[in-house]
């Protein structure tokens, strides 16, 4: 390995930015600064908090430096993506401190950031995918002389439509840079994640011929498993523990209300309580940000919305309010807390058996090794069957991303129209032409698109209402035309609901009642009321997140429960199955089970109940297996992220892509190979699954 003298020697002028008031490099960045460097697209995977950013931005400011510190002459050198608006802004502040005064430039681009000023090009962009297309459509000049793209915490993008998204923009950005200049190098490509499982196919995906650098390490994890009965365990706990600051995560806003709430009028001792999430205002987002971080002794209850590398300020412990659907989130939320310790401490709350059951395996995973060679020794069974932490289902590209990609592409043409050679250039090489002419017809059967000159096409009606609202340049959230509920008098979206109140109605929100005194076609404005007499709490769309088949495996592990054995606990009305298939497996089981006779009803994501009793699994009849599969696709869609614009896919494109999702291949495999098994002494532990 080169010395750290060596690494210190070729950065000479980022050496007293990044890294002088430490002293030295962190592993991370001691392996990775030459290579990136030196040109190479660079996969870096290490544990939170160890400077992977600095050991991105010191070597490609370094490389570009005369450009760097000149961005009005070169243009844009470096395109920062970034998963959330709020990391975005967090990027933002770290960065400007060590770079003032140097001539770097840094800009952010956001949905809260309002307009970017694009008459002078920046040194370092920071955005998120959504505001990349929105650049791509109205300024693509920006991208003329760009040398790199870095892609942060891409095990959030990567097998989601965020991720396909992404795969697109990389492919737009290269076709501009080519045709600005022919002659031009290929842009470096930079990724960066702490947890990342499938290593070559994200560097493949993402990178022209990357290097893996990776750095082994990361905090122990303390953890305590203590039952939420009511909020008053809550409170008891946070008591005994007896620290400065708390991040409280709950699984959905609602939960994030009634906790704050509560902890406002029953905590024993002083603290102040805020509340985090998606919905509140970006402003309201960052104050409560600033007086956390600011607070002596302060509890943050937050959803998802704090599970990446937002500044807070330090965390001494993190209490998790039921269990995250899988492990990223997992250790997304442990990772948050003790930062400048040697320790993430961790306080697991399950709402039930089931979700106990869930925290103890999230755990065994957090602390089985990743990567385990066949041959390395002292690695216990367990930890070798469960890594790597594949799940069963594989990646493929979401053909609805190409959907909303001739749309943004439609917004950025001169001539406002699109052809299929557009599309296909961006399309990855798995998507065949044949399936980008079949999207393409149907959108022009439901008026999203019509004939121009030839072999060219132009927005519909359709799409001329969602280009007049911007709402396509997002593979994520509602569905488009979706209803929304929107402040009457900003307009700030607040949320997608299920339905479209009529002007008068109220309704309660963030704990306030509030009035609908506008409406139209798929929007109604809300403004606060004083009338107490509230008929409903406003409705959101959600989406159960399906529990992964590594868990539910790894309950079963824990259980002694073999692989391909499925447990059999019989009772008078009939069988409990007991197949730890996670929840999408378990619903094509049980699919599969009510077509060969079977009465079945889904229980959760570790059984199901069948009647009459089985003593084995049917045979596997290809015929009723193909037909109730392609039956399945439609419902099991929801669960899978198939993108926003998924349903806008001609029928047989949208079915074969959630198949193809599933991994049916592995499915049907498992299938034959499963066994029914009697496991005696467990009875009670598989009961407690079911509630």
């Amino acid at each position: 390995m080169v010395s750290p003298a060596e690494v210190k020697a070729r950065i000479p002028h980022t050496w007293p930015l990044f890294f002088a008031r430490h002293g030295h490099f962190t592993p991370i960045q001691q392996q990775a600064i030459l290579p990136i460097l030196g040109g190479q697209d660079t996969l870096l995977v290490a544990a939170t908090a160890t400077g992977k950013t600095e050991a991105v931005i010191a070597p490609l400011l370094e490389r570009y430096w005369e450009r760097s510190n000149q961005p009005d002459q070169y243009g844009q050198a470096l395109l920062y993506i970034c998963p959330t608006r709020a990391l975005v802004r967090d990027l933002y502040e770290r960065l400007s401190s060590p770079l003032a005064g140097t001539g770097i430039t840094i800009g952010m681009k956001t949905g809260d950031t309002g307009p970017l000023d694009d008459k002078r090009p920046f040194s370092i962009l920071l955005t998120t995918p959504e505001s990349t297309d929105s650049l791509l459509t109205r300024v693509p000049r920006l991208f003329t002389n760009l040398h790199a793209v870095i892609l942060d915490e891409i095990h959030l993008f990567d097998n989601t439509p965020r991720g396909d998204h992404t795969r697109c923009l990389l492919q737009r950005i290269k076709r501009i840079r080519q045709y600005a200049q022919s002659d031009a190098s290929p842009i470096q490509h930079i990724a960066l994640s702490a947890t990342i499982y499938d290593l070559e196919g994200v560097a493949r995906r993402y990178l022209h011929q990357g290097t893996i650098v990776s750095a082994s390490g990361g905090r122990e994890i303390v953890a305590e498993i203590a039952p939420l009965y009511d909020l008053d365990e809550l409170v008891a706990a946070l008591a005994q523990r007896a620290v400065q600051k708390s991040l409280v995560f709950c699984n959905s806003r609602d939960e994030v209300e009634q906790t704050a709430v509560y902890l406002r009028q029953r905590l024993p001792h002083y603290a102040q309580v805020f509340v985090h999430y998606g919905n509140l205002d970006a402003t309201v987002r960052r104050d409560v940000e600033t007086r956390f971080a600011e607070a002596s002794v302060a509890i943050c209850v937050s959803t998802s919305t704090l599970e990446l590398g937002v500044d807070i300020g330090s965390v001494d412990d993190v209490v998790l309010l039921g269990a995250p659907h899988n492990l990223t989130s997992f250790l997304q939320r442990i990772g948050r807390g003790g930062r400048r310790t040697a320790q993430s401490r961790v306080l697991c709350m399950p709402k039930s058996p089931r979700e106990w059951a869930r925290f103890e395996a999230l755990l065994t995973l957090a602390n089985t090794p990743q990567h385990v060679p066949e041959d390395q020794e002292g690695v216990s069974p367990v930890d070798r069957s469960l890594a790597p932490f594949e799940d069963v289902l594989v990646y493929r590209f979401r053909p609805s991303v190409l959907v909303q990609q001739i749309f943004s592409l439609i917004k950025q043409s001169p001539t406002g129209s699109i052809r299929l050679a557009d599309v296909r250039r961006i399309a990855p090489l798995e998507v065949a032409s044949d399936e980008i002419r079949q999207i393409i017809s149907q959108l022009i059967f439901a008026r999203y698109l019509r004939a121009g000159r030839l072999g060219e096409w132009k927005p519909d009606e359709e799409l001329q209402e969602l280009i007049d609202r911007h709402e396509f340049y997002s593979n994520i959230g509602a569905d488009p035309l979706a209803l929304t509920a929107v402040d009457a008098f900003s307009g700030r979206v607040i949320a997608q609901t299920d339905r479209l109140y009529k002007k008068g109605s109220v309704v309660l929100f963030g704990g306030k009642a509030m009035e609908v005194v506008w409406q139209d076609k798929y929007r109604f404005g809300l403004a606060p009321t004083s009338f107490s007499d509230s008929g409903e709490i406003l409705s959101f769309q959600k989406i159960s997140a399906a529990i992964p088949f590594v868990v539910t495996q790894t309950v079963a592990r824990s259980l002694d429960i073999q692989p391909g054995q499925m447990v059999a606990l019989p009772d008078e009305q009939g069988t409990w199955l007991f197949h730890f298939w996670g929840t999408v497996w378990g619903r094509l089981l049980a699919a599969l089970l009510s077509a060969n006779g079977y009465i079945t009803d889904f229980g959760n994501e570790y059984g199901i109940f069948v009647q009459p009793s089985l003593a084995h699994l049917p045979d596997w009849d290809d015929t009723i297996a193909q037909r109730i599969i392609k039956r399945a696709a439609v419902p099991l869609a929801g669960r899978l992220e198939m993108g926003r614009f998924h349903k806008l896919l001609p029928r047989n494109v949208a079915n074969s892509a959630v198949l193809n999702l599933l991994n049916l291949e592995t499915f049907q495999q498992k299938y034959r190979e499963a066994t029914l098994v009697e496991v005696p002494g467990i009875e009670e532990q598989l009961t407690s699954l079911t509630h």
